[in-house]
């Protein structure tokens, strides 16, 4: 009895050297058995999803620290379905002529302008929002950006004000206080305004629903996690981080 040979075709030979050719491009001297390991599956899978890519060296620098417009850039590449632009320019007057225009006004154009301004200016009705594009991302930022995705999935939880606080309590960085006039309201703020002198707890502030719910889906959803109990909301994100939380949100929400 004759055994059958495998033959190699041309086109199965080109496959073949396109596939290895792929998988070598996402294979980063300084990922890749260095510290960064942790990251390389979901750093290889957003370059292979052509959310991010490398530097002309070769390099990704997993450790280099990102700004709003990157991860927005990052975010709308990878969820190109979430588009509030309606075709117009960014509602953030700082945004409009920026490289991410673009970006800015399709994840937050209409309802998600009010609450992730940084600050507003103008008076009514011509109200001029800011939202700082350049500034380096915070763990928090993210956060509040990746909440855009799970509204827009229905994903987003709506826990009791006492749950919200019962959560934030496992985290020795995750404050809860009640607000007084100085206070910042911007959903980038980092601190939940919680009022619990009264008989029943009530958010304390515009847009700390927003806020506390975004914190409790995305924790809970194992989106946005610890380091030894540790949150650490204010420490600015890196390239590594920022593409771990992609990965993560996009499993979490993609079916």
């Amino acid at each position: 009895m004759l055994k059958k040979k495998w033959l190699i075709t041309p086109v199965v030979a080109v496959a073949l050297l396109f596939s290895q050719s792929a998988m070598a491009a996402v294979t980063f001297p300084d990922v890749n058995g260095t510290k960064y390991e942790w990251a390389a599956e979901s750093i290889h899978s957003m370059v292979d999803k052509g959310v991010v890519s490398g530097y002309t060296d070769g390099t990704f620098k997993p450790g280099k620290t990102i700004t709003k417009a990157e991860f927005v850039h990052m975010f709308h590449k990878l969820f190109t379905e979430v588009n509030y632009s309606a075709g117009k320019s960014s509602e953030f007057v700082d945004a409009r002529k920026h490289w991410a225009n673009q970006d800015f006004a399709a994840i937050f154009n209409g309802d998600y302008v009010w609450p992730f301004a940084e600050s507003v200016g103008g008076k009514y009705p011509n109200y001029q929002f800011y939202v700082n594009p350049d500034k380096p991302l915070t763990r928090w930022d993210m956060m509040m950006i990746a909440s855009v995705r799970t509204d827009y999935t229905n994903q987003t939880l709506h826990p009791e004000i006492a749950e919200v606080i019962s959560s934030a309590a496992q985290y020795n960085d995750m404050k809860v206080r009640q607000a007084n006039y100085n206070d910042k309201f911007s959903a980038y703020y980092p601190v939940l305004y919680i009022d619990t002198t009264g008989e029943e707890y009530s958010y304390d502030g515009d847009f700390q629903d927003q806020k506390a719910e975004a914190f409790y889906t995305l924790t809970k959803m194992g989106v946005l996690t610890a380091d030894n109990g540790y949150l650490r909301p204010k420490a600015q994100v890196t390239r590594a981080e920022a593409v771990t939380l992609l990965q993560r949100l996009y499993d979490a929400t993609t079916k």
